[in-house]
C-alpha cells in the first residue's frame, strides 16, 4: 500500500525542513511529497530542489514534486494537490509538525487491517500540557456550552473539535467525525467527488472539520494515538490574532449552516455555544491580561456582531 504525502506553505523554510527530515526518516517512505509552496521567496523552492537531490541518493520509490501558486489559499493548495496525488492513501500535513519515525508505519497498518477505515489521525503530542485549574475550568466550560464533548464529534450547537494530546491518552483507536487537519490520512477513493471547500479562503479555520465530517458521512473515521506527532503551531506567517477571531466567527456559522438543520431551537443552541466561548475569552482575559487575550476578545466580540449585522443566521 503506497501513499501521497501533500503539503502546502508559505514562507515556512525552516519549519518545512524539520517535517521534511521527519518524512525521510520514515520507516515506510512515501510514493510523493507533494509541496504547494505559496511564499514570496524562493528560500521554500532552493530548498526542495537540494532534497530532489538528496532523495534520489536515498530511494529510486519517493518523488518529490514541487508546485508554486500564487493564490494564498491553503484549500485552494490542498485541493491542487489532490489533483496531482496517485497514492492509495493521500495524506495531509501542516508544514509545522514533525512526525515519529514509525508514524506511517502505523497509519499504513490500521489502513491495510480494516478494509472499513477510510481515514485516520495520530495523535498530536502536546509538549507543554497544563492541568491547572484555569485549564480544568476551560475543559468544563467548553462541556456546559457545548463547546467540545472532547470525543471527535459535532455538538448539537454545530461545534466540536479533532482530538488531541490529553483526549487520547488512553491508548485506544477512537471513531470521530472529525480529524485533525495537520495531520488527516484518506482513502484516495473517498476524494473523487469530495474537495476542501474553496469558501474557506486564507489561512482557514473549521475547513478541516467541515472536510472530515463530510467524509465522516461515508465512511469510518478513527483518531489513533500509536501514530504520533508534533505539532509546533509555528509563530512564522500568522495571521494578527483580532483579525483571525473575527474569520473564526464567520467560520463557525458557515458551518453551522452548512452541517446543522436550522430551526429556531438549532439557532438558539448556536449561539449559546457563541456566547459561551465568549465568556471564556472573557475570563482569558481576566486571568490573563495582557494585549493578545484583549485582541483575541476584541476580534471574537466584532465578529458576533458582525454576524448579528449582516443576519448569517437568518
Amino acid at each position: 500500500m503506497n501513499y501521497s504525502i501533500i503539503v502546502p506553505t508559505c514562507n515556512r523554510k525552516e519549519d518545512l525542513v524539520k517535517l521534511i527530515d521527519s518524512i525521510l526518516n520514515q520507516t515506510v517512505l512515501p510514493a510523493e511529497i507533494i509541496i504547494i509552496d505559496q511564499s514570496e521567496n524562493d528560500d521554500t523552492r532552493k530548498y526542495l530542489e537540494g532534497c530532489k537531490a538528496h532523495l534520489l541518493t536515498m530511494s529510486n520509490k519517493t518523488r518529490l514534486i514541487y508546485r508554486h501558486q500564487t493564490k494564498k489559499s491553503l484549500v485552494v493548495a490542498r485541493n491542487n494537490g489532490i489533483d496531482i496525488a496517485s497514492g492509495e492513501i493521500v495524506s495531509f500535513l501542516d508544514d509545522d509538525v514533525v512526525l515519529f519515525h514509525n508514524y506511517y508505519e502505523i497509519v499504513l497498518d490500521y489502513f491495510y487491517s480494516d478494509k472499513k477505515i477510510g481515514g485516520l489521525s495520530g495523535n498530536v503530542i502536546l509538549e507543554n500540557k497544563l492541568h491547572n485549574w484555569k485549564d480544568k475550568l476551560r475543559k468544563i466550560l467548553n462541556k456546559v456550552f457545548l463547546i467540545d464533548n472532547f470525543n471527535g464529534k459535532m455538538t448539537v450547537s454545530g461545534f466540536g473539535h479533532p482530538l488531541h494530546g490529553f483526549e487520547a491518552e488512553n491508548g485506544k483507536p477512537r471513531q470521530v467525525e472529525m480529524l485533525s487537519g495537520c495531520n488527516m490520512n484518506y482513502r484516495r477513493e473517498f476524494l473523487k467527488d469530495d474537495k476542501f471547500d474553496e469558501w474557506f479562503i486564507g489561512y482557514s479555520y473549521r475547513e478541516d472539520a467541515d472536510f472530515s465530517y463530510r467524509i465522516s458521512r461515508k465512511t469510518v473515521l478513527e483518531m489513533i494515538p500509536e501514530a504520533k506527532l508534533y505539532h509546533n503551531q509555528s509563530k512564522s506567517n500568522r495571521m494578527d490574532i483580532c483579525v483571525q477571531k473575527i474569520m473564526e466567527t464567520k467560520n463557525y456559522a458557515y458551518f453551522f449552516e452548512k452541517h446543522v438543520k436550522k430551526t429556531i431551537l438549532t439557532n438558539m443552541v448556536f449561539f449559546y455555544s457563541l456566547f459561551g466561548l465568549w465568556i471564556i475569552y472573557c475570563l482569558e482575559l481576566l486571568c490573563n491580561c495582557n494585549k493578545g487575550k484583549y485582541k483575541q476578545l476584541k476580534g471574537f466580540s466584532l465578529g458576533i456582531i458582525s454576524l448579528m449585522k449582516t443576519k448569517i443566521l437568518h
